[in-house]
């Protein structure tokens, strides 16, 4: 039996307050689950970029498995994010990051014990995935014993790099061995939606049953329900989603990004637009949409005085 299948569950959904409850409400488990409860829970609040708790909580005498999550935890506080929470802009900043780096590398992966371990496996490859070190990264997460966790970044890793025959590959081997659990299924829809065709309205499916659950109805759910929609040309069904998870975060920065995009769309007015583009700007300066916006903005305007009138 597994012990923590509806606390996994709950932590891909997004619903990460909901892990934290459940990781606190202290009910009785194994040893071995005790602990990875305590990985979820930690992993919960640095979804909701409660960097600082988590650095101070976890101790120097515990185990390697919490050790490696307050490595990610001072990782990200450092790390120049979407958006401007903690150390993110300065020097300062940038000297945690390298010594976070410094210590993933020197002392947890230093040791051949910690390479098999699945909380470092999974911890230690999404640090490189941030740090753009795809190579690194896939090292590390190749060798997972059957973990979906590893699968899923190793997919998206794939997906990143235009691979879609690895990813592809990759989930058709998934299938074989965990084909039913949700983390699979969230991951044949993000493979599907990178496929294109009839595969959108697949992806939708799936997202579609796994938001009928309460529980799993969350910001994550309902943006993925709302990207397949946009592939599918349903327009105003994705806006009402993006709207829906909207009301549960007003500043959810993917929400705001998916609404950018289906607004220009659907030709709403640009104050409808330009409202959400502020409103990114305002909660996740540093958003990737908002530097290649930016970029996009500066190359039409040298372009437009090309041909501007003498």
């Amino acid at each position: 039996m597994d012990e923590l299948f509806a606390l996994r569950n709950l932590f891909y959904t997004g619903s990460f307050q909901q892990v934290i409850n459940e990781a606190n409400s202290r009910a009785k488990v194994s040893e071995a689950a005790n602990l990875e409860r305590k990985i979820y829970l930690y992993r919960a609040y640095i979804a909701q970029q409660k960097y600082n708790l988590v650095i101070s909580e976890i101790k120097s005498s515990d185990e390697i498995d919490l050790q490696v999550v307050k490595i990610l935890a001072i990782y990200l506080q450092a790390k120049p994010s979407v958006g401007s929470v903690g150390l993110n802009n300065g020097s300062g900043g940038e000297s945690k990051k390298e010594e976070a780096l410094k210590e993933l590398r020197d002392v947890v992966l230093s040791d051949p014990t910690n390479l098999i371990n699945p909380t470092v496996q999974i911890i230690a490859g999404s640090i490189f995935y941030h740090e753009g070190l795809y190579e690194e990264a896939l090292k590390i997460l190749v060798r997972h014993n059957k973990n979906l966790e590893c699968v899923a970044l190793i997919i998206q890793i794939y997906l990143k790099l235009d691979r879609l025959d690895l990813a592809k590959r990759e989930l058709a081997s998934t299938k074989t061995w965990a084909e039913d659990a949700m983390l699979a299924q969230l991951i044949e829809a993000w493979v599907g939606l990178k496929t294109g065709g009839d595969k959108y309205q697949e992806a939708y499916y799936i997202y579609e049953e796994i938001a009928q659950s309460p529980s799993s109805n969350t910001v994550k759910i309902l943006n993925g329900q709302a990207v397949c929609n946009i592939h599918l040309g349903k327009y105003v069904e994705a806006e009402s989603l993006l709207l829906e998870a909207l009301n549960k975060s007003n500043d959810d920065p993917n929400t705001l990004v998916n609404l950018i995009v289906v607004s220009n769309l659907l030709n709403k007015p640009a104050e409808v637009v330009n409202r959400y583009i502020n409103q990114l700007k305002e909660t996740s300066p540093n958003h990737a949409f908002l530097q290649d916006l930016d970029l996009k903005t500066s190359l039409f305007d040298r372009a437009a005085q090309r041909f501007a009138l003498a």
